[in-house]
């Protein structure tokens, strides 16, 4: 395990780092990981914003993994306690599935596999782990929410936060506190490949809404939210 988990509690990891994710993906899988990237020009519009939004676009898919086999499980809605979303949380929201390529794609495993070996100590362990792709669009008539929620926890154990893409984008930074809501770090991802790993349990998160840098051209954050649950067997 990655001590930085349990203490702070997260990890941040910059693209331009020695043995970084995505320096990995660059070399061992570049074509795949680019179309990868490129499946967030696919996303559809979330239509169950609270705020009378029209800034996100997303897709969502479910998934076991375990001793590195990633199984796609039957769609489901998305659903969250109220606890947990004050905003969006309390009823199903049915968003269209991943697609299939973006589904296949080695890159998408490496990711997974990367993820579980910092938090995992055994390979044998089942995880649940729900996909989010998330784009927040922006423009000079609307301000993107990231988190529209506000500061929060998923409910998981661990999350993976990875950004896709910035286009002329302002703002969009990360907030970081641990259960006193005492700030520990507000930290932007800024280029493809940077991330942050966080233990659900210790921390809380949030980001920053987003603006355009030029406000005659368009503008979005495209993000990879993974959420880890660990299976207990009964």
């Amino acid at each position: 395990m990655n001590p930085l988990l349990n203490h702070p509690g997260y990890l941040i990891q910059t693209s331009q780092q020695a043995h970084s994710l995505d320096t990995y993906l660059v070399k061992r899988m570049g074509h795949a990981y680019q179309q990868f990237c490129a499946s967030w020009d696919k996303l559809l519009p979330d239509p169950y914003l609270r705020d009378g939004g029209h800034y996100r676009l997303r897709r969502y898919s479910v998934f076991n993994w375990q001793s590195g086999r990633l199984t796609l499980l039957p769609h489901e809605p998305h659903y969250q306690s109220g606890y947990h979303n004050k905003l969006h949380g309390g009823f199903n929201r049915h968003f269209r599935p991943w697609l299939p390529t973006t589904i296949q794609n080695p890159a998408l495993l490496e990711m997974i596999r990367w993820c579980v070996k910092q938090f995992s100590r055994s390979s044998t362990q089942l995880w649940r782990i729900q996909a989010h792709q998330f784009r927040i669009r922006t423009s000079a008539k609307e301000q993107g929410k990231p988190t529209p929620e506000g500061v929060h926890k998923d409910g998981a154990d661990y999350i993976l936060i990875m950004m896709i893409n910035r286009q002329n984008i302002s703002g969009g930074q990360s907030l970081i506190y641990d259960n006193q809501r005492q700030a520990l770090e507000a930290y932007t991802l800024e280029q493809r490949g940077d991330l942050m790993l966080i233990n659900d349990q210790k921390i809380y998160h949030g980001v920053t809404p987003v603006t355009p840098t030029n406000p005659n051209q368009v503008a979005w954050r495209d993000v990879l939210v993974l959420t880890f649950h660990r299976f207990k067997k009964q």
